[in-house]
């Protein structure tokens, strides 16, 4: 499974206890929340996030929202489970993450929608795509 994400999810380890960048514990914070929302069906395993400028063009065909324009930082993060196991539905993890909070003006580049992680069309902010 292979998850992107216009909202910064970028793998830290920072926490209150262990740092004062109060970005890089918010970042950590939308980690968490992403991997705890991911493994409400299943357990999974996820590769560090990886950040990447997509083009407008780029963004459509992935399927993002319709009210993102212009260039966009993207968190690209591929996922999986153990040989027994299989990822549930695309619409259940959409059902899932649809309105589940974030913390906003970290890195991304849009302008989060009430931060929260959004999976309807016109404001979708997070994809989820099979793999082959």
């Amino acid at each position: 499974m292979k998850v992107y994400s216009l909202i910064d999810i970028t793998e830290t380890k920072q926490r209150r206890n262990n740092s004062s960048d109060q970005k890089a514990i918010g970042q950590q914070a939308n980690w968490m929340t992403f991997m705890q929302t991911m493994m409400l069906r299943i357990n999974v395993i996820c590769e560090t996030p990886i950040v990447v400028e997509r083009t407008q063009a780029e963004l459509k065909e992935l399927g993002f929202g319709s009210s993102y324009t212009g260039k966009h930082k993207v968190w690209e993060v591929s996922c999986k489970t153990d040989e027994y196991q299989y990822f549930p539905p695309i619409e259940s993890l959409e059902e899932d993450f649809n309105f589940v909070p974030v913390i906003g003006q970290l890195n991304e580049t849009i302008k989060i929608n009430n931060n929260v992680f959004r999976t309807t069309p016109e404001a979708r902010n997070i994809i989820f795509k099979a793999e082959d």
